[in-house]
């Protein structure tokens, strides 16, 4: 199973793992060509030399730097050991702020310590099995759509957006995602595609000087806290029923006496990054075994007997060790933190490289991820490389949530739902592309699809 093959013929004759369709790295990167990439594709914007060289610096106008750092040493310094010394960026508060607000993602110093303290509780591992149903449960119910559409092109990318966030509702506020759902999808999506989108005066103006979008972010602001606020009413109404039947509950012990616009803030930053996380590692799944149908079968071999219903859900999440295997990968190959950027506060020396105070430092996880000197056959598609006991990736090479005390705190519970989640569409469907168009992927905040390709299901 470790090596399992995709269903390729390679030139040999021999069946081979799938690569999938990738932009190249580039030759060569100026600072134009980098500043630009950030508002079309940020992929194109990744030199080759991060390959090899454990740092790539550019200068800015003015006098400002980029610095690629490129290895673990770089993640143990900037990530793990240097919250002191390297903050978030200006630009990711302009940009994550009009959804994130004051929430865990965007706080610093003690703010976060507290924070992270108090929601820490929500997210852990013995939780999962309160979360598993209500997963189960939008799962049966995109099923059910999909059942009605067999055989007729499906947009799978669109379904697993309405299923996760089917799934964020659900097990954040037990709500069915209906009265809020068009509304959410039209924001998020809206928003992600168009304001959410870095731009050149986010990285070099000044903290609080005003940009361009900022008149629309701040409009954007206002419309998504009153369709939160919508949500968490909608869920007050309900009341509390003894003990915590989903995250909101958790959240709300949490909190405590905390003022609600904090808590709006944080329920909206869950649900963007629990809706935009969860639908972009499905789709890219998708597209996966839809080209390697061997590891789609042995998916659904995996699957086959499994109560992956709201009552065997949990009890079924250790036995899927092949489906979780396919999420790391898909999580190799497509991950959402696909670059992580920080300033300098002060000056210092990371991988042999001077690091000016106010310098901007990225470690760009997709190249990271690709790197041959960390993995075999980096561009293929191996979940099976997630399978061999003792031979755990390196943790300060492998960053799909970041890594250090600011990793994403709901890596587990991301990684269970799209674990239940496509372990039961590989059981019950076959997935096929229609049409050989690559597709390829686009990271502005998040790694999106160049285009949304049609799907062709059948019953197994």
């Amino acid at each position: 199973m470790a090596d399992m093959a995709a269903g390729v013929m390679t030139a040999s004759g021999e069946v081979g793992p799938y690569v999938p369709p990738m932009p190249p790295l580039a030759e060569r990167v100026d600072w134009l060509r980098l500043l630009r990439a950030f508002r079309r594709n940020t992929l194109d914007a990744f030199p080759r030399a991060c390959l090899s060289e454990p740092a790539v610096s550019l200068r800015l106008p003015g006098g400002g730097r980029v610095v690629l750092l490129n290895g673990p040493e770089a993640v143990r310094q900037v990530l793990i050991g240097g919250a002191e010394s390297f903050a978030r960026l200006p630009a990711a508060r302009r940009v994550l702020g009009p959804i994130a607000g004051r929430g865990l993602v965007l706080a610093e110093g003690e703010p976060w310590r507290r924070q992270r303290r108090v929601l820490a509780p929500a997210f852990t591992p013995r939780n999962l099995p309160l979360m598993a149903p209500h997963i189960a449960r939008a799962a049966e119910a995109a099923c059910r759509r999909l059942d009605a559409g067999l055989g007729e092109p499906v947009d799978l990318h669109a379904e697993m957006q309405r299923l996760s966030l089917d799934i964020a509702a659900t097990s954040m506020f037990s709500l069915e995602a209906g009265p809020f759902e068009v509304a959410i999808r039209a924001m998020v999506s809206g928003y992600l595609g168009t304001l959410g989108r870095p731009t050149v005066a986010d990285f070099l103006l000044p903290p609080g000087w005003p940009t361009p979008a900022g008149p629309r972010r701040a409009l954007f602001r206002r419309r998504w806290l009153a369709l939160v606020r919508a949500v968490v009413a909608a869920r007050r109404a309900q009341g509390a029923e003894g003990a915590p039947r989903d995250l909101f509950d958790l959240l709300s012990a949490a909190h405590g006496e905390a003022p609600d616009g904090l808590l709006a803030d944080e329920v909206g930053t869950m649900i963007v990054a629990g809706h935009e996380t969860t639908a972009s590692t499905l789709f890219w799944a998708a597209t996966l075994l839809a080209r390697a149908p061997a590891v789609q079968d042995a998916l659904a071999d995996e699957a086959d007997g499994l109560d992956l219903g709201e009552a065997g859900a949990a009890a079924a999440l250790p036995v899927l060790r092949l489906a979780r295997a396919v999420v790391q990968e898909t999580l190799r190959l497509y991950p959402p933190a696909y670059m992580i950027a920080r300033r300098a506060v002060r000056a210092s020396e990371v991988c042999g490289a001077a690091i000016p105070a106010g310098a901007t430092v990225m470690i760009p996880t997709w190249v990271m991820h690709r790197n041959p000197r960390w993995w075999e056959r980096p561009e293929a598609f191996l979940p099976g490389r997630f399978l061999r006991e003792g031979q755990e990736p390196d943790r300060h090479v492998y960053l799909p949530f970041g890594a250090g005390p600011q990793s994403c705190i709901g890596a587990q519970l991301a990684l269970a739902e799209a674990t239940l989640v496509l372990a039961r569409l590989a059981r019950d469907y076959r997935l096929v592309l229609v049409g050989d168009r690559p597709v390829m992927p686009v990271a502005t905040v998040t790694v999106r699809p160049d285009h949304d390709p049609a799907f062709r299901l059948s019953r197994r």
